[in-house]
């Protein structure tokens, strides 16, 4: 249900974007399970804003609370200060993730001339594929300025992969200047 919920309001909040035809587009694709990230900015807009709040959801998870800390830490690092009463920008982040399976096919040996095969049968594995999306929208328009996005967040233990987020968010984060 919480996935649910967390996928509508993401729905949501792309939905009632306003974009402009001056959104310029940067990506970096990483290959093997490293992260994959874009990113869609409208630099000019965010020239002249310094504040932030960070948008926290009440039921939100120990995971989006973490990014949210990561995310507010690295904009502090880049010259933004955070600040409660009528900031300049409201910065939120979704997860979503959605479970998969994968079928790993099996294979057929035999030895020599002989009629008699081995097979190991197919098995599948599943796991998990998720998303981070990162927001900067302006706090008197609700305009997203800046969105950054990733794939391949959850190691294979299906827990958040920081590592590779940290420098993720330094590359997508470099983009705001």
């Amino acid at each position: 249900m919480k996935n649910i919920f967390v996928l509508l309001l993401t729905a949501f909040a792309l939905a009632s974007c306003k974009v402009s035809d001056s959104v310029t587009a940067n990506g970096s694709k990483n290959s093997g399970n490293q992260l994959v990230y874009d990113q869609v900015s409208k630099s000019s807009e965010l020239a002249n804003k310094k504040t932030f709040k960070v948008i926290e959801q009440a039921n939100a998870t120990k995971d989006i609370l973490q990014l949210n800390r990561m995310f507010e830490k690295k904009l502090v690092e880049n010259g933004y200060v955070s600040q409660t009463e009528n900031p300049d920008l409201l910065v939120q982040t979704a997860i979503s993730s959605v479970n998969i399976e994968t079928e790993k096919l099996g294979f057929a040996s035999s030895v020599g001339l002989s009629d008699h095969s081995a097979f190991s049968p197919s098995k599948k594995e599943s796991g998990q594929f998720g998303k981070v999306i990162f927001l900067i929208q302006d706090a008197k328009t609700n305009e997203v300025l800046w969105m950054g996005t990733g794939s391949g967040i959850l190691t294979a233990n299906e827990v958040l992969n920081t590592k590779e987020i940290k420098t993720a968010l330094d590359q997508l984060i470099a983009g705001l200047k």
